[in-house]
């Protein structure tokens, strides 16, 4: 094998150390990015979902899924999100870390709250019964 050859590869080799130590040094702080037992808080924060589905309770055809129900989410601290369920029912919100209040409501049907802690992504269904008329 040529000495010219040899250098190449042992550079290329170098290069991958180097590169390998640079990633692992700039994770050290902050965990893995997908770990659920992470410590940093950015880390516990990040991509936290509350999501479910919004269903017709006690109707005659089973849960027909219910589309356009506003979701609201609010922490601890009285910030707000806000989602939409689309026609399958389904709706999916941001949340962080901490305690919240999740309601579900749309004109014809008696809303529905749920008070919980957030600590991990969760799904949250609600069933919502017509309003009487």
């Amino acid at each position: 094998m040529s000495r010219q050859h040899t250098s190449a590869r042992s550079l290329k080799h170098a290069w991958a150390v180097l590169f390998a130590l640079v990633v692992v040094t700039g994770c050290a702080d902050h965990g893995s990015p997908v770990s659920p037992t992470s410590t940093g808080s950015n880390v516990r924060n990040a991509g936290l979902m509350v999501s479910g589905y919004v269903y017709q309770q006690a109707s005659d055809v089973g849960e027909p899924p219910i589309a356009d129900v506003l979701i609201t989410l609010r922490d601890a601290q009285g910030a707000e999100r806000t989602a939409t369920t689309d026609r399958r029912g389904f709706y999916s919100v941001r949340a962080m870390q901490g305690e919240v209040v999740v309601s579900a409501a749309k004109e014809g049907y008696n809303p529905r709250e749920s008070r919980f802690e957030v600590t991990y992504s969760t799904v949250l269904n609600f069933g919502l019964e017509p309003a009487a008329e």
